[in-house]
């Protein structure tokens, strides 16, 4: 097997591990939160949106931090601290006394982690150019796995043996991630003169002086923010619509892992179709399709239509990170990749924070409902409007 196969497949199954753990607890959190002792629903949409937000918040912060250090130090090295911080935290949480006490950890957990910026600064300099867009699809799949699997058997598990002990499991999860790098991932080797990369605002400087990557990074965090804020009502949505409460955290996770399931299937597709017919264009095609099918989901009233167009959803949205991913990589050179893809993914991570806390106050504003329109309405916007603004480099 080529050199770059075997990377990519290791960090396919490290990123795994990692994403899997992360969204085992989704679909329980805000039940957990109310063990926790917060009561009013209002509250717990509100506090769902906090806590589901919190590790974004500070990731925003620290990912191009990781991503500099890495291009400077060892990418690789950058990699294991991220999955070895991830499962430290994410046990922690399982000792919390009180929602404030959660949303500290969360806020630790995502100063510490930082696995997904890592893992593609590795991707993207061990693969030929011409399969980048392959790369980054099966990239995606190793984070769409795990938000098919995760939701699903974290509901389970949630019913049977209660929310505590999840954390435990999360963090072993990232604990075997961190072993299969150390044994499994290599890294491409470098001069001095490529680990020379200058000063960290430097990566800020190149990003926000190139029209082309600063569209790039606004996209990725409307869509990114469009996209998750439904993510910490969701469960009680589907609360909403399935009647009595017996096998409620098993549904919830079916919902959540449907998206996901529908993401494994077509992420590879999306790449192989953006090697071919070009990223600008299939970065069009997903968003449009991920906004037209959010508008439907205002309407159902039963659990399985839900569940009907959340996989319809997941099929375009499998497509817009790798997309986003490859066309930023085609804009920057090789020895600044770690430091402009942490810029980039802390644009998708400011989306992933003021989406859930803005969908909490909306869900607690005007209902549930709503929340989904104005998704859709968001995401066919940033098509039109960033559309004409993104260059591709020609192959």
């Amino acid at each position: 097997m080529e050199f770059w196969k075997r990377n990519l497949y290791s960090l396919w199954a490290t990123e795994f591990l990692a994403a899997l753990g992360m969204a085992l607890v989704l679909p329980f959190l805000p039940f957990y939160i109310r063990e926790l002792g917060v009561k009013d629903l209002h509250d717990v949409e509100r506090w769902s949106g906090f806590v589901f937000a919190a590790p974004f918040l500070v990731a925003t912060f620290t990912s191009p931090l990781w991503g500099w250090l890495g291009d400077r130090y060892g990418r690789r090295m950058m990699l294991i601290r991220a999955v070895f911080g991830f499962a430290l935290s994410s046990s922690l949480m399982a000792f919390a006394q009180t929602v404030q006490q959660l949303f500290v950890l969360r806020l630790i957990q995502g100063g510490a982690s930082g696995f997904v910026a890592a893992t593609l600064a590795i991707a993207t300099t061990t693969t030929p150019q011409e399969r980048m867009g392959y790369a980054m699809g099966v990239l995606q799949t190793s984070l769409t796995t795990g938000a098919i699997i995760g939701p699903f058997v974290g509901g389970l598990l949630a019913d049977r043996i209660g929310y505590r002990d999840i954390f435990f499991i999360t963090g072993a999860f990232g604990f075997v991630a961190g072993i299969l790098v150390i044994f499994l991932v290599q890294e491409k080797e470098r001069t001095p003169e490529e680990m020379r990369v200058g000063g960290w605002f430097s990566n800020y400087r190149f990003v926000f002086t190139s029209p082309t990557l600063v569209v790039i990074f606004s996209a990725s965090l409307i869509a990114q923010l469009a996209i998750m804020a439904i993510q910490p009502v969701l469960s009680l949505f589907v609360e909403t619509l399935w009647p009595g409460t017996e096998h409620l955290a098993t549904i919830a996770g079916g919902v959540f892992a449907v998206t996901g399931f529908a993401s494994l299937l077509s992420a590879p597709y999306w790449g192989k179709k953006g090697d071919r017919m070009g990223y600008k264009r299939t970065l069009a095609i997903t968003l449009l399709g991920t906004g037209i099918s959010c508008a439907p989901q205002a309407f159902v009233s039963r659990a399985y239509q839900l569940l009907l167009l959340r996989f319809a959803h997941g099929l375009f949205a499998g497509g817009i990170l790798p997309a986003l991913y490859a066309l930023t990589t085609l804009n920057v050179p090789e020895k600044r990749r770690g430091g402009v893809l942490g810029i980039t993914r802390s644009g998708l991570l400011i989306g992933n924070v003021i989406g859930p806390i803005s969908g909490g106050f909306l869900a607690a504003s005007l209902g549930m409902r709503p929340l989904f329109l104005f998704t859709g309405a968001l995401l066919i916007a940033v098509t039109f409007a960033a559309g004409g603004m993104i260059k591709e480099p020609p192959p």
